[in-house]
C-alpha cells in the first residue's frame, strides 16, 4: 500500500513539474512575442499595438529584400562606378595640368572609396602641384601640409607603396626642407623596389645632407652597378668622387 501511495505522489509530481515547464515555456514564448511586438511599436508607431506578432512581419520583410535585393545591387555596382569614372576623370585633369579640378573630382572617388590608397596618393600629388599655384605663403604651406597628410594616408593604406613613398620623400627634401623626415621613407622604399635608381639617388642626397657621407658613398656605388644608363652612371661617379675626396682628401 505504501509502495503503490508513493509511486502514486511521484506521478503527481511529474505531472506537476510538467506543467510548471510548459508554463514557464509558454511565458518564455509570451515574453518574446511581447518583446518582439514593442520593438516593432517602436520603430513603426502604434501601427502593431494590441496585435499578435507573428511570422507574417518577417516574412513581409524577406519577400521585400527579395524584391529589392536585385536592385540594391545594382545600385552599389553603379555607385562603384561612379567611384571609377571620377578616377578617371581625375586623370584626364592631371594630363591636361588642371590639378585643382583633379583634386576635387578625386575628393569625390575618395567619398566613395574611402580605402583605395590610389586615390589619395593621386589627391596628394595635385595638392602639391596646387601649393606651387598659390601667392600667398599660409595657403602654399597649407597646401604642402595636406600633400602630407594625403601622402601619409596613402601609406598607412598601404605601406609598401612605392610611388609614395617616393613622393613624399621628394616634398619632405625639395619642398619643406626637412630631409630627416624623408630617410626611414627612402629606406621603406628600397626595400620593396631593391633596384630602383631614382630613390637611391635621393636617399644618397639625403645621407649627404644629414652627415652620413659613408652611407650616401654605398649608394652612388650601388648605382653605377646597376644603373643601365650611362648618364646615370656617369653622375653616380661624379658623386662618388667629390665624395670620396671629403673623406680622402683629393688623390
Amino acid at each position: 500500500m505504501t509502495l503503490y501511495i508513493m509511486k502514486l505522489m511521484k506521478s503527481l509530481l511529474s505531472g506537476i513539474l510538467t506543467i510548471q515547464i510548459c508554463i514557464l515555456v509558454s511565458c518564455a514564448r509570451i515574453d518574446r512575442e511581447e518583446e518582439a511586438r514593442d520593438q516593432l511599436i517602436e520603430m513603426e508607431g502604434d501601427i502593431y499595438r494590441d496585435q499578435e506578432v507573428s511570422a507574417q512581419r518577417i516574412e513581409e520583410i524577406e519577400e521585400a529584400i527579395g524584391r529589392y535585393r536585385q536592385e540594391v545591387e545594382r545600385t552599389v555596382d553603379a555607385m562603384g562606378q561612379v567611384g571609377i569614372y571620377y578616377k578617371m576623370l581625375a586623370i584626364e585633369y592631371m594630363r591636361g595640368g588642371m590639378y585643382g579640378a583633379a583634386y576635387d573630382a578625386l575628393k569625390q572617388a575618395i567619398e566613395i572609396h574611402p580605402e583605395n590608397p590610389i586615390l589619395f596618393y593621386y589627391s596628394a600629388v595635385c595638392a602639391a602641384r596646387m601649393s606651387k599655384a598659390q601667392v600667398l605663403r599660409e595657403d602654399r604651406e597649407r597646401w604642402l601640409e595636406r600633400s602630407v597628410a594625403l601622402y601619409r594616408r596613402a601609406i598607412d593604406l598601404d605601406p609598401g607603396y612605392a610611388d609614395a613613398l617616393y613622393g613624399l620623400s621628394v616634398l619632405y627634401v625639395f619642398e619643406l626642407e626637412r630631409p630627416e623626415e624623408a630617410e626611414a621613407l627612402l629606406e621603406t622604399m628600397l626595400i620593396v623596389e631593391s633596384k630602383e635608381i631614382e630613390g637611391r639617388f635621393l636617399l644618397a642626397g639625403v645621407y649627404y645632407r644629414l652627415g652620413k657621407l659613408e652611407q650616401a658613398l654605398e649608394l652612388y656605388k650601388e648605382i653605377e652597378s646597376l644603373s643601365a644608363v650611362e648618364q646615370k652612371r656617369q653622375e653616380a661617379r661624379d658623386n662618388r668622387k667629390r665624395i670620396e675626396d671629403e673623406l680622402y682628401g683629393a688623390q
